[in-house]
C-alpha cells in the first residue's frame, strides 16, 4: 500500500466556497494536490455524518448519545435528539466502543423524511444493538427529529454486557429500500459461526424492521436451533464500514481484524466469511489464529491489508463527484491509519490501494452534495472535515 502525506498546515481561518474553514491543510495524494478543510470542531467522538440537504447534515456523537445538525458554513446546533437509554460500558477500561453509531437516510428521504439511527441500548441483560427511525424536518434553518420509534431490537438471548464489537454500521439497498446492519461478535469469536445468533453477522431487514423475506437459510448445529431470519451473511468480526455499490447493487464491507488482518469483503447472501477460522491476523497475545485466508466452504476476503487500518466508514465515489478520476473507487476511513484508504477495484478484484495520511482518526466518510469527500474524526474533540481537489 502506497502512502500520500500532508504537505502544509495553515491554521488561520480561510473562506471555502461560501463556508468557513477553521483550518486548511494541503495533501499530496499520488500526483494530485488536495485541500483538507476543517469545517466544525468540538464534537464528542462523532461516529457518522449524513447530508439532509445541500447545506445541512446530521452528525452523531457516540459517547453522549446525541444527534446534532450542522451546516456547511460551520455552524452547529445544540442536540436535536438524545438516546436516553444509551449503553456506555463503565468498567475498568475506557476503551468502550458502545454508544450512538450510524445515521442513514431512507432512499426516498425527499418524500418521507425518514432517518435511521443505530446505537447500543441498556437492557436487563446488558446491551442491545437497536435501530430507530424518525422524521427529519427543516424550517427556517432549524432541524428537528421527531416521531422516533424502534424498528429493530437485537434478540434478547443475543444481548450481553460487553462494551466491545457492536458493529452498528448500516447501508440501504436502493432497489427495494431494504436495510443492512452489521453486528459485531461482541468480542466472543465463536458467535460468528452460529447462524442462530445475530452477533458476528450482517443482517437484512425491510425499511420497517421486519426480517427480509428473501434472506437465506443457514445450516446450524443441532444444539443451535434454526438460523435467525434476519441473518444475511455470517463469519464476520466487527464491521464498521459498509456500503452498497450502486452500479451493480453489491454490498461491500471493511472488517476489523484482530492484531492485523483488516479485510475488504464482498458480502453476498448466504456467505460465511470464516472468522475466526479465516484471518490474516493473530490474537492480541501473539498467539496464532485460524488456518490462513482460505477454508473450504467459506468466502475469503477480497483483500487483507498488510498494515493495520482499523477501517470505519466506506463510500463509493460517484461519477459526478469532485474527484472525477476516482469514480467507482472505494474510500475507507482509517482509525489507526489516521487517514483515508482509496481502493481501486477491477470488477471484484482489488487492483491497487493508497493510504492518504490526514493525521486524523477517520470514523466515517461520505460524498457530499457538493461532490467533496466529507469525514468525521474519532477524537474527544472530534471534527467534520471536507476534502477537495486543490484550486
Amino acid at each position: 500500500m502506497t502512502r500520500s502525506l500532508p504537505a502544509l498546515l495553515v491554521s488561520s481561518c480561510l473562506a471555502m466556497g461560501g463556508s468557513l474553514a477553521l483550518a486548511q491543510e494541503r495533501i499530496i495524494a499520488g500526483d494530485e494536490a488536495l485541500e483538507l478543510h476543517t469545517v466544525i470542531t468540538g464534537l464528542e467522538h462523532p461516529w457518522a455524518i449524513a447530508f439532509i440537504s445541500d447545506d445541512a447534515f446530521l452528525v452523531t456523537e457516540r459517547n453522549s448519545g446525541t444527534l446534532r445538525a450542522g451546516q456547511v458554513d460551520g455552524s452547529l446546533s445544540d442536540p436535536i435528539w438524545e438516546a436516553e437509554d444509551l449503553f456506555r460500558f463503565e468498567g475498568e477500561t475506557n476503551r468502550s466502543q458502545a454508544g450512538l453509531f450510524d445515521v442513514q437516510l431512507h432512499p426516498r428521504f425527499e418524500d418521507n423524511g425518514w432517518v435511521y439511527i443505530s446505537y447500543s441500548r441498556e437492557t436487563d441483560r446488558g446491551a442491545a444493538l437497536v435501530v430507530v427511525r424518525g422524521t427529519v424536518a427543516q424550517e427556517d434553518g432549524d432541524v428537528t427529529f421527531s416521531d422516533v420509534e424502534d424498528i429493530f431490537v437485537m434478540n434478547e438471548e443475543d444481548q450481553d454486557s460487553s462494551g466491545l464489537h457492536f458493529g452498528g454500521r448500516m447501508a440501504f439497498d436502493p432497489s427495494d429500500a431494504s436495510l443492512f446492519l452489521s453486528v459485531g461478535e461482541r468480542r466472543n469469536i465463536s458467535r460468528s459461526q452460529d447462524a442462530s445468533d445475530q452477533a458476528g453477522a450482517v443482517l437484512r431487514m425491510t425499511d420497517s424492521g421486519e426480517a427480509h423475506p428473501g434472506n437465506p437459510s443457514f445450516e446450524t448445529e443441532e444444539d443451535e436451533g434454526s438460523s435467525d431470519p434476519y441473518v444475511y451473511s455470517i463469519g464476520v468480526r466487527n464491521i464498521q464500514a459498509l456500503a452498497v455499490r450502486e452500479q451493480n447493487g453489491q454490498l461491500w464491507a471493511a472488517d476489523h481484524g484482530p492484531e492485523g488482518g483488516d479485510a475488504i469483503r464482498h458480502i453476498a447472501s448466504g456467505t460465511n466469511h470464516g472468522w475466526p477460522f479465516i484471518t490474516g491476523g493473530e490474537d492480541y497475545s501473539g498467539a496464532p489464529l485460524g488456518v490462513g485466508e482460505q477454508m473450504e466452504g467459506m468466502t475469503s476476503p477480497v483483500h487483507t491489508f498488510e498494515e493495520t487500518i482499523a477501517p470505519s466508514g466506506l463510500v463509493f465515489v460517484p461519477q459526478d463527484s469532485a474527484f472525477g478520476g476516482w469514480a467507482g473507487d472505494m474510500l475507507v476511513g482509517g482509525l489507526y491509519a489516521e487517514g483515508l484508504v482509496r481502493v481501486q477495484l477491477q470488477g471484484d478484484v482489488l487492483a491497487d490501494n493508497d493510504l492518504i495520511e490526514l493525521g486524523h482518526r477517520v470514523r466515517d466518510v461520505r460524498i457530499g452534495p457538493d461532490g467533496a469527500i466529507w469525514m468525521v474524526t474519532d477524537h474527544a474533540e472530534g471534527a467534520v472535515l471536507r476534502l477537495v481537489p486543490e484550486g
